[in-house]
């Protein structure tokens, strides 16, 4: 364990008071998107996000992507560790691993380390768990975009089958 850190000083050599800190501690910083709001494009974080609200596109992150029951992504998702309580329509890689819990539901492929899938979870698509499936996925800083497991079909999760033909 660390030691804790003097508060910082003013120009005048006094100190800040706690409440007026001017540099707050950012280990432990979560970007949450609200409920009330609907995210079109592109979004990168570092640490962690938790979304309560929409997103459409792709999200890439480096720590662990939280959606929350209620929230809905209908995106390419490529994160470390993921937690999974309300919807994702796309394709997902999770570096370590990914949580579906009783209210998640994921249709898409899904590449992950370690898979947790909790009773009543609803999961549509095709899946490849360990080491070896993440090995096979190019790193999501390649592309410019989120990672996509190997034969993914476009956020299609459907079987790409021929029509049958009466005779």
């Amino acid at each position: 364990m660390s030691p804790a850190k003097p508060p910082p000083t003013q120009p005048n050599g006094l100190r800040f008071p706690e409440f007026m800190n001017p540099m707050p501690d950012t280990s432990n910083e979560v970007t949450v998107i609200g409920g009330d709001t609907h995210i079109k494009g592109e979004i990168t974080f570092q640490k962690a996000m938790r979304v309560v609200g929409t997103i459409e596109g792709s999200i890439q992150g480096e720590g662990e992507l939280q959606v929350a029951k209620g929230a809905a992504c209908k995106a390419q998702v490529d994160s470390s560790r993921l937690v999974v309580d309300g919807i994702i329509e796309g394709n997902v890689v999770a570096r370590e691993t990914i949580q579906l819990n009783a209210s998640g539901v994921v249709k898409g492929d899904i590449v992950a380390g370690k898979m947790v899938m909790t009773e009543g979870a609803s999961f549509f698509g095709q899946c490849s768990v360990g080491l070896e499936a993440v090995k096979a996925v190019k790193p999501a800083g390649q592309t410019g975009r989120p990672a996509t497991p190997p034969n993914a079909h476009s956020g299609d999760s459907r079987p790409h089958h021929e029509p049958v033909r009466a005779k």
